[in-house]
This record gives C-alpha cells, structure tokens and sequence, in this order.
C-alpha cells in the first residue's frame, strides 16, 4: 500500500546556546516562515567536538533555552544532545531525529561559521553530512565574509557545497559572546534576551 502521508518538515537549530537570546528566536521565527516549516526543533550540544570557551553547564543551558521559547507555538526544545553520553555530532544527531520521526524531512539551520568547518573538514562525517539533511545557512550582513578567507585548495569544494545548501541573508546584529561579555563587566543585557532567561543567569550567577 502506497504511503501517502505528507512529509511533517521540521527546523532543527543546534549549538551552544550559551546563553540563548532573541537572535536565535529571530532565526528559528525567519527559517520557519520562509521555509514553511511545521515545527522548530531547539537541540543544546551537551559536549561539543570542537572546545568552547566559557560554556556553561549542559543542564543550565537546556533549561535557558526552554525559558526562551516558553509559550511560542511550534517550537519547542530536545535534550537529546544534553543526556546522551560522548560528545554532540550533528551527523549522528541528524540520523537519531530520522528514525524519531520517519515521516519527516529535516531542515538543520547553521550559521556561516559551522558552514566553513564543514568546508575544511572540522565535522564528523565530513561533506557527508550534507546529504542526511537539507541545510539552512544563516549569512552575515557582508555575505560569505568569512568563506571569502578560506584557502584556495578549498575553493572547489566551497563551490559545491553551496550548490547544496539554502543560503539565507539576514542581519541578526545579537551574539551569545557579547552577551557574555557584557554580564561579565556587569552591563545590561535586558534588550538582548528575555527577563525570564536573564533571571536565570543572575540567580545561578552564570557568565559572571
């Protein structure tokens, strides 16, 4: 018997999340309307391949991002990557949310910078991680900025894998490291992330 069921298209927006903000809302909010997605999955890495500086703990950024997206209809947050053992690789990531959920196609939302690690070979499972999924990348204001230094042995494959990948441009003028930084030197955050989100930083002292 044939299976006409329609494909449920689910957003997937991975990383650090540390802390999350309304950068991250703002790009889920784009990706969902443009691509026409049913629902945004939020997945925070537990531990990350790649060493991060200032990262808070797994639990406590799980539970920001829960914060974040309290009551926003279609999104919600997975902790996935948070209790499973090892450090987070997107490839097996993506394959674990294919047998989740089997009648669906994934969109996994990145930014320029995961872009290029993927370019110069830094992910597991290299380029191949390309065809498990569809890939929305998030560009800079000064698009491809930061692709524009990669080395010219690079070039051939940068070209390729942006055949591959749905490119979007837009201005998110918010980052989690300035964010960071600003707690640090006790400035205010309030116009950057919820107060809910914010008094959770300030009640577990976080970033300080």
């Amino acid at each position: 018997m044939r299976n006409n069921l329609k494909k449920i298209k689910i957003g997937v927006l991975g990383g650090a999340f540390n802390p999350p903000h309304f950068g991250h809302l703002k790009i889920a909010q784009i990706a969902k309307e443009k691509l026409k997605l049913d629902e945004i999955i939020f997945i925070p890495y537990g531990k990350p391949p790649l060493k991060k500086i200032g990262l808070a703990k797994a639990e406590d950024r799980l539970k920001m991002v829960s914060l974040l997206i309290e009551g926003v209809g279609g999104f919600k947050v997975s902790d996935y990557e948070v209790k499973k053992k090892g450090k987070s690789y997107t490839i097996e990531t993506i394959k674990y949310l294919k047998k989740k959920y089997k009648n669906s196609e994934i969109y996994w939302i990145i930014g320029e910078d995961s872009l290029r690690e993927i370019i110069e070979g830094k992910w597991k499972g290299k380029l191949k991680v390309l065809d498990l999924a569809n890939f929305v990348v998030f560009l800079r204001p000064n698009s491809q900025f930061n692709l524009k230094t990669l080395p010219k042995e690079l070039e051939k494959k940068k070209r390729n894998v942006l055949k591959k990948v749905i490119l979007i441009k837009r201005k998110i003028p918010i980052s989690a490291s300035e964010i960071r930084e600003k707690i640090k030197k006790g400035e205010k955050v309030d116009k950057f992330l919820p107060k809910k989100v914010l008094r959770y930083i300030e009640k577990r002292r976080l970033y300080e």
